[in-house]
């Protein structure tokens, strides 16, 4: 069950846009989730308020276990923040899927570039054409806790967890990520995520990076 707590402008129609975003990001998942509350806010200063934080201009939204997704409004985002109106639909996707992850991980911890990357790959997100790129090796492992990622945020992370994951997935299938997610430990320790990458894909995650690497400097 999908709850919608909005009642600024185009009320109707942007709980439409709800539905239509959770649904097209159900279907690459089909994983049940339990009810799920977006609670929609017409200014940052409501939204600062319920995250209990000053938050950065890029910040519109954000999903918490438990089925939450607090997010600005279409006209907010606009005067707001540095995103456009129209890529509200766009960011309600991305966070569908974190809370697709979170259920499909039942517990278990993702690393961020995983779990960014696949949010950013549902949503179309950080994936267009791209000019040069600084891609570190063994850029899976700078990316995939917490304070990597945003030591890592403004230097390409989107880009980079996006375009692997995309790889992953034109490469070796959707239900190859899904089945990563569903092995992955309870902490994580990157030299066991290595083994569980391998056991899943057959191959060692380094050779992947390599080839993934290849692809984008050939383009």
């Amino acid at each position: 069950m999908i709850k919608v707590i909005y009642k600024g402008k185009y009320s109707n129609k942007i709980k439409k846009e709800v539905i239509k975003a959770f649904d097209f990001s159900y279907k690459f998942f089909l994983v049940e989730t339990s009810n799920i509350v977006i609670h929609i806010y017409e200014t940052r200063a409501e939204f600062d308020k319920q995250l209990n934080m000053k938050t950065a201009d890029w910040l519109v939204a954000n999903s918490s276990t438990g089925g939450k997704i607090d997010i600005l409004s279409p006209l907010a985002m606009e005067k707001e923040s540095s995103h456009n109106k129209n890529e509200f639909t766009q960011i309600l996707k991305h966070e569908f899927v974190h809370l697709f992850i979170d259920k499909l991980a039942k517990g278990r911890t993702v690393p961020k570039w995983l779990n960014e990357g696949l949010a950013a790959y549902v949503a179309n997100q950080h994936q267009r054409k791209i000019g040069s790129i600084f891609i570190e090796e063994e850029f899976c492992k700078r990316l995939s806790t917490p304070k990597e990622w945003n030591e890592n945020v403004d230097y390409n992370a989107y880009s980079i967890a996006a375009l692997f994951v995309r790889f992953l997935i034109n490469k070796y299938t959707f239900n190859k990520i899904k089945k990563l997610i569903t092995s992955l430990d309870k902490s994580y320790y990157y030299p066991n995520f290595k083994k569980i990458f391998f056991s899943v894909y057959k191959k060692e995650l380094y050779n992947v990076e390599q080839l993934f690497i290849s692809e984008i400097n050939s383009r």
